[in-house]
């Protein structure tokens, strides 16, 4: 029966010419029966796992530092927003997708470097198989073969057949690692694609003297009573005299065409309308105040006594007292919200005598027109909004109802003016939904018409904004792409174990790994000095002995030793 022997009852290989056996080795077997006839130093224990270790750490570093840049750069030092789809960020798309693309560059590059790394599992193999002349000692076509595969590591490697077990984990490997990295690379020209620059305004601290951005109620104007309401404050809007409203109109109407140079009126997200500065800095966002009235709850009905005069043409139109009149004393009004009632009459609906214009509330009564009776309820409130990128949004926290009823009397005595009657039912003449719109020119005349009772005053808080132009990029890609990465890392470290525990194994791993692995030891094997204590060496160089001119070799026909003409390569003479 022939006896098997373990790899690990084999000498040690000690480095250097002294350690060196002292007759050639043929084959393992006949190592192993004349280790009790040769004498041997002391087997070394140093770790051959170190430069093993160290190159597997440094690619799975590389890739990592790299990927954790690429996701810094679009998560951390920028800023983001997941909207469906797509992550929205700061981050150039220029400087983002260089960091992707060198990472598709270096994997690449990696690949015969992590090949590489398999190849002390696949020597530790040889070794075994070479003891127990086992299937994983391959024919020199398969030889060829795994060595095509180390050394090239690409495509054109795979194609040499898949028997022994050796070549199909040879092949096996390779495939993995091109099959990830060229996905990848696929990954990487799909983001590319797909993700585009996008401008975007940021927000900063502001440097430099705020502008007054705010809106609060001039308290001077309502410290004092008016005479022209026997005693009741008003703020100001309605004085004695021939031109009682001398003092508030002209503001109130160039804020309500935007032509005043201080004021205009806004509508908030709520819906809600309030005076704001006429100019805003395109590059600031703040928190601001005001007063804002809003119009709430203005249905077509009949639930006030609107008395019809189609003769005159006077139809009912301002702040309704308890009885629901109209009131004449609109400026005595004591509650906050109050009611306002409104007959509306337009040409712009028709239908036949005495029916209504579908669901407008409109309703067709002789030629004057049609008409429409409206009440609605109205609200003065004090505000806190937020502007940003064009945008009013109210702060529901800081939005409380006016106390102060001095402000609501203001603008029920600038209801006596005669121009909210005519234009605010011109103005949305024809809408869909009258009544709506009705509510929302009520809110924004009311307000403007009370423009000359507010003072300009700094922000509570103000920011630079500053236009960035960042990436839309697909979430689903990135998602992916550090998948890729993630499994990349850990085929590395997976190969990186297995070669450190296969190098520790035996002394042979290494060198069985450099016949494997190195062109220059076939070619050692083939051409060189028979040199056998050389063999030993770990470095390819110092397999060779100092060469002469006699060591040069010739290619071309020459006499095999066969007797017959061959092509290949020879010694020089």
């Amino acid at each position: 029966m022939t006896p098997t022997y373990n790899i690990a009852d084999l000498p040690w290989n000690i480095e250097g010419p002294g350690a060196a056996p002292t007759k050639e080795r043929h084959c393992l077997c006949e190592t192993v029966s004349n280790t009790s006839s040769v004498s041997f130093a002391r087997p070394s224990t140093r770790f051959r796992g170190k430069e093993i270790l160290l190159l597997g750490l440094v690619i799975c570093l590389s890739i990592i530092l790299l990927s954790v840049g690429l996701f810094m750069e679009i998560f951390v030092t920028n800023e983001y927003v997941h909207q469906g789809l797509e992550i929205i960020t700061t981050a150039q798309l220029g400087s983002t997708l260089a960091i992707i693309y060198t990472l598709a560059i270096l994997l690449p590059l990696t690949v015969p470097l992590v090949v590489g790394l398999d190849s002390y599992r696949l020597a530790w193999a040889w070794l075994e198989a070479s003891v127990d002349n086992g299937h994983n000692r391959p024919t020199p076509f398969q030889l060829g073969v795994i060595m095509n595969i180390l050394h090239g590591a690409n495509f054109a490697a795979l194609w040499g057949g898949f028997n022994p077990p050796i070549l199909r984990r040879a092949m096996l490997i390779l495939s993995l690692g091109l099959g990830l990295v060229y996905s990848f690379v696929i990954l990487v020209i799909a983001l590319s694609i797909s993700s585009r620059a996008t401008y975007f305004s940021q927000s900063r601290d502001y440097s430099g003297t705020w502008p007054q951005l705010s809106r609060q109620i001039n308290y001077s104007m309502c410290s004092t009573t008016s005479d022209a309401s026997a005693g009741i404050n008003i703020c100001g809007v309605e004085t004695l005299g021939d031109n009682p409203f001398a003092a508030s109109l002209p503001e109130a109407l160039r804020t309500l065409t935007n032509n005043s140079a201080t004021n205009a009126v806004a509508f908030g997200d709520d819906g809600t309308a309030f005076i704001v500065p006429a100019f805003i800095p395109e590059d600031v966002a703040y928190y601001g105040t005001s007063f804002e009235y809003r119009a709430l709850s203005c249905p077509s009905s009949a639930s006030f006594n609107a008395a019809l005069n189609t003769t005159t043409s006077s139809f009912p139109f301002g702040i309704l007292d308890s009885a629901g009149n109209e009131d004449d004393t609109p400026y005595l009004v004591d509650s906050n919200p109050f009611r306002f009632g409104a007959v509306a009459m337009s040409e712009a609906y028709s239908s036949p005598p005495d029916t209504f214009v579908g669901n407008t509330g409109f309703f067709t009564h002789g030629t004057a027109g049609a008409f429409n009776v409206l009440t609605c309820s109205v609200t003065v409130r004090s505000v806190g909004y937020t502007y940003f990128n064009g945008t009013f949004t109210i702060d529901p926290s800081s939005t409380i109802t006016a106390s102060n009823v001095a402000i609501v009397r203001g603008v029920a005595a600038m209801t006596t003016t005669a121009h909210l009657d005519m234009r605010i039912p011109a103005a949305i003449a024809g809408a869909s939904d009258y009544a709506s719109a009705f509510a929302r020119e009520l809110s924004r005349e009311l307000i403007a018409f009370t423009a000359s009772v507010y003072t300009p005053a700094e922000p509570l808080e103000l920011q630079a904004v500053v236009p960035v132009l960042g990436s839309r990029l697909p979430f689903a890609l990135l998602v992916l792409i550090l998948i890729w990465i993630v499994a990349y890392c850990g085929l590395v470290l997976f190969l990186t174990i297995s070669a450190v525990l296969a190098s520790s194994a035996s002394p042979y791993t290494l060198l069985a790994r450099n016949r494997l692995a190195e062109p220059l030891t076939a070619v050692h094997a083939a051409y060189g000095r028979a040199e056998p204590h050389r063999t030993w060496e770990q470095s390819n160089e110092r397999l060779f002995s100092v060469e002469t001119g006699l060591d040069r070799l010739s290619v071309g026909p020459t006499t095999s030793n066969a007797g017959g003409l061959a092509f290949g390569i020879s010694r020089a003479v």
